[in-house]
């Protein structure tokens, strides 16, 4: 599953950890069976044996001890790689070398997926850190960006100092393409579940800008962590996400001339809820997935039709050069975009004439049973507290004609699903808002939710709308009258 808990270090100079970076470690670091740390100079074993031993030390000086410590590199046969990362409490990806050297050990040793799989904590430090991210640089090697291991959205540079005039000049060489965190040494971004905390100094870098690091830059850090939190659940997700109607995709089929020959691209598939009946029609079906674990299962269940194409990147990032779709469409994910990114790369990434449609479920569990709504409402007013506010509510899906689409229209189709207890909390379990909820207070949130269905006859009935907006890029209208 995605790592529930991550740690990005820029470097410990003095060889200790803080007081402040202690504290948080201590509470995270419960289980201390097994840490093990992956090189990033996979030949040079007498320091990898140093370092290896030097960073257990700084844990155990604190108190936190593990049973077991090693250090992957050249010399570890890839089965036992594989081993050890599988069964691993904490994974620190170690510095000192070239980023690109890790990511190749990782690759080499066959242990990429499993560190994706794995339960482990994961920390880097410098390289390691760097690895971390989507995308990132090794300025120290090259300019040119390369697919780090996707853990998260942030991409750092580490070891800033603002008297270093050649890498504080790299920095903002760097930030020209991508924004950029510089950190300090003794500084650290704590990930976990959509919520980030920071400790020490650290500087956002845009567009050859710098400054210091601000509450208002961690929210928006946070909503990007956000987009990618139901990647922690990906079976959970495929089992109990609701599905779109027959009847809807009828529609849109047919209103957007989708068949053979026809190229269409879904933005953010999750692992298939509005995917079949795309597929079904036989056209040249594309999907762009932000979340690791879904993309997976998504190469998973359709990656054999011939038809079939899935990217994992991010859409607001993504190069898709000339590529150009006949329709492109979303189902209850293109609200997590930024409007002015998804309508105008939307724009422009459509046909002349081409089909940009965006759909929704509106539940309705109160028609069916008023008191059982009103029990579980009250129960909302008592533990709903996310630890992230949910802020994508606000995507204007009828704002299209501002960026040169056709007007949007609004269709409905109806449907209805019948859940047990059991059933409605493991789908309360795939809102993105519910998965942030602290524990212990998720838990027992979760256990009031079961009761009260339980109580109401183990049945709760959602009455549900199907929304889809639709709307069109305007063909070209040539001189002839004709249009294209």
């Amino acid at each position: 599953m995605r790592k529930e808990f991550l740690a990005v270090f820029s470097g410990f100079p003095d060889h200790h950890f803080s007081e402040e970076i202690t504290k948080r470690l201590r509470k995270e670091l419960l289980e201390r069976r097994s840490i093990v740390f992956i090189s990033a100079c996979p030949l040079d074993y007498e320091q990898n044996d140093d370092d290896c031993g030097g960073m257990y030390e700084m844990f155990a000086e604190q108190g936190l001890p593990f049973e077991n410590h090693c250090v992957i590199d050249q010399r570890t046969e890839p089965e036992k790689a594989k081993e050890l990362v599988q069964n691993a409490d904490c994974i620190f990806l170690m510095g000192g070398g070239a980023c690109e050297d890790q990511l190749h050990l990782i690759r080499e040793k066959g242990c990429y997926e499993a560190l994706i799989d794995c339960h482990a904590a994961v920390f880097g430090v410098s390289a390691g850190s760097m690895n971390m991210a989507r995308k990132t640089v090794d300025f120290s090697e090259s300019m040119e960006a390369f697919d780090g291991l996707g853990f998260t959205d942030i991409t750092v540079t580490c070891h800033h100092d603002p008297v270093d005039t050649w890498r504080y000049g790299q920095t903002l060489r760097m930030s020209e393409d991508r924004t950029v965190y510089a950190m300090e040494d003794m500084s650290a971004f704590f990930i976990k579940k959509g919520r980030i905390d920071v400790i020490g100094t650290i500087y956002r870098v845009k567009n050859r800008e710098l400054h210091l690091l601000t509450e208002d830059d961690i929210k928006e850090l946070e909503q990007d962590e956000f987009r990618s939190v139901f990647d922690t659940i990906p079976d959970l997700f495929d089992q109990f996400r609701p599905r779109y109607s027959e009847e809807l995709f009828a529609y849109l089929i047919a209103e957007a001339g989708i068949g053979p020959g026809k190229r269409v691209l879904e933005i953010g598939p999750g692992t298939g809820q509005a995917t079949d009946p795309i597929l079904r029609t036989g056209c040249k079906y594309h999907a762009i997935e932000l979340g690791q674990h879904l993309f997976r299962k998504m190469k998973e269940k359709y990656g054999e039709l011939p038809t079939f194409s899935i990217v994992h990147d991010d859409f607001i990032t993504h190069d898709f050069g000339k590529m150009r779709f006949d329709m492109i469409y979303s189902a209850a994910t293109i609200q997590w975009i930024p409007e002015t990114v998804a309508f105008s790369k939307t724009f422009e990434l459509l046909k002349p004439g081409g089909t940009l449609a965006m759909m929704l479920t509106s539940a309705d569990y109160r028609s069916d049973n008023e008191p059982l709504y009103d029990k579980i409402q009250a129960l909302y007013d008592r533990y709903y507290k996310p630890d992230i506010p949910y802020t994508h509510g606000r995507f204007r899906y009828t704002s299209a004609p501002e960026y040169g689409y056709t007007e949007v229209e609004r269709h409905e189709f109806k449907g209805q699903r019948v859940l047990t207890a059991d059933e409605y909390v493991a789908l309360c379990g795939t809102h993105s808002d519910h998965i942030v909820i602290p524990e212990p207070l998720r838990t027992e949130f979760f256990e009031e939710l079961r009761k009260a269905v339980l109580d109401a006859g183990d049945r709760i009935v959602f009455n549900d709308t199907y929304v889809l907006y639709i709307t069109h890029r305007p063909p070209i209208c040539h001189g002839d009258g004709s249009f294209d």
